[in-house]
């Protein structure tokens, strides 16, 4: 008696729910599927790598071992094993051990790989290392990258990709990297990472990043060497996102102009020099006088005088209300200061408890014409130029 058929088995489920990392090849080493163990390793949520080359995943070391044992499979058939190093979703690279199986003359080949064992534990501590490095990199928003000299093939961590706002594991290239930046910084970052390749050199900078998207942030981009035989042969670093931090830095900047522009500005107002006549310049004081603003008073109209060759400096006094020792001594050294560039000096507007407390003080102005109000000291410097004022 015939043995009845059981229910007929959806392999389909054992694809997907394998640990092992499976796929499919076709004839010339393109991706034609791939589970979801593998499509998790390398982070291909959307599923871009299919109809990728296999080879493309694996470390330059082994893509031409690769490509030799795909092609002899597909020739004579079999079975064949493998040992590699897989680009994961973090782009760092993980061994992996591969079997590979195609008939004579298939137009497929399937294959599983999986991570040797390295011990109780092992895999799930390399798990949690892996997560916890990737959410380093993400609160600090910077990333790794490397670059084979010899063969310029660019490897990105899953952050740097991030910063550029462009897909996971589009395929990066040297000049595509270069040209992200802002063009004003192209010829910067270029020069820094040729003398980097060439001689060692590393580099610190601080640029602007054009991304994906059109954005234009701040970036840091550094990278050393790494020497084989005496040559460089890697050259690898990091990649950081300071949009943030820069912006406040340049809000900072931009404001401490604004204070110092105002407290110019201030200090202008507080020293206003008028030029009432040809040689004649006019300072009214007003307010108290501190060792700061006398220091500032003084050398505001010092230069003053020289540049316009004035001959008479006139100090209105009129809106001092009092006068202590500091404050006298400042408006003498004023005085001798005008009197040794050449030009006479006339105080108008002295209030009478001004000039008890000049007297009490022993604070002289000897040499110096005193008046009492403007109109008449400009009249004096008319009469010693010829000139009357009417």
């Amino acid at each position: 008696m015939a043995q009845s058929a059981g229910p007929a088995l959806d392999f389909e489920r054992f694809f997907d729910l394998s640990s092992d990392l499976l796929f499919v090849l076709d004839r010339d080493a393109r991706l034609l599927r791939i589970n979801a163990a593998f499509r998790d390793v390398i982070g291909d949520p959307e599923g871009e790598v299919e109809h990728r080359d296999f080879p493309d995943l694996l470390h330059t070391d082994d893509r031409e071992p690769a490509r030799s044992e795909l092609q002899r499979l597909l020739k004579a058939g079999g079975t064949a094993r493998l040992e590699a190093s897989l680009r994961d979703r973090s782009q760092r690279f993980r061994t992996v051990s591969f079997t590979l199986h195609a008939s004579a003359g298939a137009a497929s080949v399937y294959g599983a790989g999986r991570e040797p064992t390295l011990g109780p534990g092992a895999d799930a501590a390399a798990w949690r290392s892996a997560a916890l490095l990737q959410k380093i990199q993400s609160t600090a928003k910077v990333g790794g990258w490397e670059l084979d000299c010899r063969t310029l093939e660019m490897l990105w961590t899953e952050e740097v990709y991030r910063i550029h706002e462009l897909p996971l594991g589009q395929k990066p290239s040297l000049q595509d990297g270069i040209q992200y930046y802002a063009p004003e910084c192209v010829p910067l970052i270029r020069s820094a990472v040729e003398a980097c390749m060439q001689r060692g050199e590393p580099y610190d900078l601080e640029l602007q990043l054009i991304t994906g998207k059109g954005r234009r942030i701040w970036v840091r981009a550094a990278g050393g060497a790494l020497w084989e035989q005496g040559k460089v042969a890697r050259i690898y670093g990091c990649f950081q996102d300071i949009e943030e931090v820069k912006r406040r830095e340049l809000d900072l900047a931009e404001k401490l102009a604004i204070i110092e522009q105002q407290r110019t500005a201030i200090q202008s107002m507080s020293t206003p020099i008028i030029r009432v006549w040809d040689e004649v310049l006019a300072l009214p004081v007003v307010g108290n006088l501190d060792s700061a603003r006398a220091q500032d008073m003084t050398q505001h109209l010092l230069d003053e005088v020289a540049r316009s060759n004035a001959t008479h400096v006139i100090l209105d006094l009129t809106g001092v209300e009092t006068v202590d020792e500091a404050t006298a001594d400042h408006l003498v050294r004023i005085v001798s200061a005008i009197r040794l560039l050449g030009a006479r000096s006339i105080v108008t507007g002295i209030r009478p408890q001004v000039a008890q407390l000049f007297v009490t003080l022993g604070a002289g102005l000897a040499g110096t014409t005193t008046l009492s109000n403007l109109r008449d000291a400009i009249k004096v410097c008319m009469r010693a130029s010829g000139q009357t004022l009417a």
